[in-house]
């Protein structure tokens, strides 16, 4: 479990929205993740690593995938109430904060072009590769609380068969493995980028600094997975970066990130932390009562305003009454038909 977590409840003393019922407040900080894990196939010692390298296989030669370090980190949010339907969360604010163990490593904020990854394309019109969060997609068995940092995974999986991976969205919805997006040409919608303000872009990294991911909690399918781990009760990320690498011993030059691990000697002695998460979260118990959307027991002119605001893909809304990921007119005319004033 972390070493130190701090929650605010401001219980009675919620938040009062337009057309929302008083919400109950959440603001966590944990200081290090409950398990973090170098998500890699040849990785023989997962749970106890002192770094993580993120980079890519693509151009390899050999069957794997493009993002093929990759870094799960994960904290149990039991401070938070669980096992509410996703419904009843509403994430304001979420951010990732990681440390790098390296000094060679060039700031690079922004999303490159994919063509800018092949032998003969574009020159990328800035130095470096940006470092990516997303969620995490599981198979083989495992789920947020079974896999961790001792679930197996195939030794040398080959391209699409590790048991936990890099996780977005479809523009409809559809969680996939985003791990090979160059392989099968699509551009991710990561949940964030990594960013230091104190950089600048094109600069080296220094050892020991951070980059700060701020999750768009605002992407309708970001906030439905980050509202269904809370009611889980876990929430789970996977970093990625697309650092070109090369086997050891066969002469290649290549420069990776290595992150900072909680197992890491300089998080033991408290002189650097190990990855950070920060979120606030409202959470609204339903109360039942078909066509309310705030949980106060009324349906009135409130709930109606939630439900027109809401309008169209909205996927774990509360407003969203037959789970379909939208919300449409049949909700208007829920609201209408239960309508108590």
């Amino acid at each position: 479990m972390c070493l130190a977590r701090f929650i605010f409840l401001a219980g009675v003393m919620g938040v009062l929205l337009p057309g929302q019922a008083i919400a109950d407040l959440y603001v966590s900080n944990y200081s290090e993740p409950d398990y973090d894990r170098w998500n890699y196939m040849f990785n023989g010692s997962s749970g106890d690593r002192i770094v993580a390298s993120t980079f890519s296989a693509y151009g390899s030669g050999y069957d794997f995938d493009d993002r093929d370090g990759q870094l799960l980190l994960g904290w149990v949010t039991v401070d938070i109430p669980t096992d509410l339907p996703a419904s009843s969360y509403r994430v304001l604010s979420m951010t990732v904060d990681l440390a790098i163990s390296s000094d060679d490593i060039v700031y690079d904020p922004t999303l490159d072009d994919r063509a800018t990854h092949e032998p003969d394309g574009p020159a990328d019109a800035d130095s470096g590769r940006p470092v990516c969060l997303s969620g995490v997609g599981f198979r083989g068995g495992y789920d947020a609380e079974t896999y961790g940092e001792t679930g197996l995974h195939p030794l040398g999986a080959i391209r699409g068969f590790r048991n936990a991976y890099a996780l977005g969205f479809t523009p409809e919805g559809e969680a996939i493995d985003i791990s090979n997006n160059l392989t099968d040409d699509f551009d991710p919608a990561y949940f964030a980028v990594g960013k230091n303000s104190e950089l600048t872009p094109g600069e080296l990294m220094p050892e020991l600094s951070r980059l700060q991911f701020d999750v768009d909690v605002d992407d309708p399918h970001v906030a439905c997975y980050l509202a269904e781990s809370l009611s889980f009760g876990t929430i789970d990320v996977m970093v990625t970066s697309l650092h070109p690498a090369s086997e050891p011993g066969s002469g290649g030059v290549a420069n990776y990130p290595n992150w900072i691990l909680k197992e890491h000697p300089l998080v033991t002695i408290d002189a650097v932390e190990a990855a950070t998460l920060t979120l606030e979260v409202e959470v609204i118990e339903p109360s039942g009562v078909p066509g309310d959307t705030n949980g106060d027991s009324a349906v009135n002119v409130d709930d109606l305003l939630n439900v027109l605001s809401d309008f169209g893909p909205c996927p774990c809304c509360p407003t969203d009454f037959d789970g379909s990921g939208f919300v449409n007119v049949d909700e208007v005319l829920l609201v209408i038909g239960n309508w108590t004033g």
